[in-house]
């Protein structure tokens, strides 16, 4: 089979042929169908000080299970599933949370770029018959922005502003109006992703220029109640907590990989919420999963580019440089390379 491959830190990553998986007792052999192309990707596979484990690549992934191990139960051969990233224990005191990160004994399931991957039933869920491998490529990240506003505690009726118009941003932004926002306000330095935000629940988009900033609180009516900070540059905390209403929330989910200073003592002044929520539970994959299948989601709106597996090395270049701007992209590893 063929895999993307990370080297490490300053290295190119590859495309590589490595030995098929085998689904040992209790394991799955799946196909990928589609794998999207993480901002975590570009981040942690580049100059940054975090970095990814050497090896495979790719963890927002759908695909079809074509064998099973001895003991699997509730999955045969041509079901169609989500892949989580990673397999919970079940039993430990991180697996209470029903967040499968915080499992002190997980398994990361990472893979997404290759044409196979193994993997534990705990690691999957079925995928609706409404749903293509491209709707299931996105209940990933899709999940995150249920997670950031259950982990805040809210209850509908807020003021909230999403910094940013990537993924991140996407997944706040619809599950912000799903949950019952008041008014959502979107800064975004993308133009041409102001129809597709304002279809996913936006009320207005903004830009970040002086005008538009004085603008926010007369478009919410005052300072929001929740801020998304969705871009993880230098500078975004600090204007997140300018702009929060005095006992507000800022939810970091941009993941700067640098310092990125804020004023504690202005923060304590506004008595601010920093939160920084992590992934999701399996209930709220599920329930992303739900919303997918009830049509509240239309992926075609997300995903700007489908492209074969060849040609990510030079995507995720081309996106971490910023020279290529698009929506989500995902990867068919099945795809036959682009003529030249």
């Amino acid at each position: 089979m063929r895999a993307a491959i990370y080297q490490g830190a300053g290295q190119p990553i590859s495309i590589e042929t490595i030995a098929d998986p085998t689904p040992g007792p209790g394991e799955m052999l799946v196909r990928v169908g589609r794998c999207g192309i993480c901002g975590s990707d570009l981040a942690m596979t580049g100059d940054g000080p975090l970095h990814l484990p050497v090896g495979r690549l790719g963890h927002e992934w759908a695909g079809e299970v074509i064998e099973v191990g001895r003991d699997v139960e509730g999955f045969r051969p041509g079901d169609r599933i989500a892949g989580l990233p990673a397999a919970r224990c079940g039993t430990c005191d991180g697996c209470r949370t029903g967040n499968p990160l915080f499992c002190e004994h997980a398994r990361y399931l990472v893979g997404g770029f290759g044409e196979f991957m193994v993997i534990p039933p705990v690691a999957a869920v079925r995928l609706p018959q409404s749903l293509s491998f491209t709707d299931g490529a996105l209940i990933e990240p899709m999940t995150c922005g249920l997670h950031a506003l259950n982990f805040a505690g809210a209850r509908g009726g807020e003021n909230v502003l999403v910094i940013g118009a990537g993924a991140m941003a996407m997944s706040a932004i619809f599950w912000a109006r799903n949950l019952g926002a008041a008014q959502i306000v979107v800064l975004s330095r993308s133009a041409h992703r102001a129809d597709v935000l304002m279809e996913l629940g936006a009320d207005a988009v903004l830009g970040f220029d002086e005008d538009d900033r004085a603008r926010i609180a007369e478009k919410l009516g005052g300072h929001p109640d929740i801020v998304f900070e969705c871009v993880g540059k230098q500078g975004m905390l600090a204007l997140a907590t300018e702009q929060v209403r005095p006992q507000g929330t800022v939810l970091s989910l941009g993941m700067c990989q640098h310092g990125d200073p804020v004023v504690p003592a202005f923060c304590t002044h506004k008595e601010v919420r920093l939160l920084f929520p992590r992934a999701y539970t399996i209930d709220e994959f599920e329930a992303t999963a739900r919303a997918f299948d009830g049509g509240r989601i239309r992926p075609e709106i997300m995903v700007g580019e489908t492209i074969p597996l060849d040609d990510l090395p030079g995507m995720m270049a081309a996106l971490r440089t910023g020279a290529k701007k698009t929506f989500k992209v995902h990867v068919d590893p099945s795809m036959a390379p682009k003529s030249k």
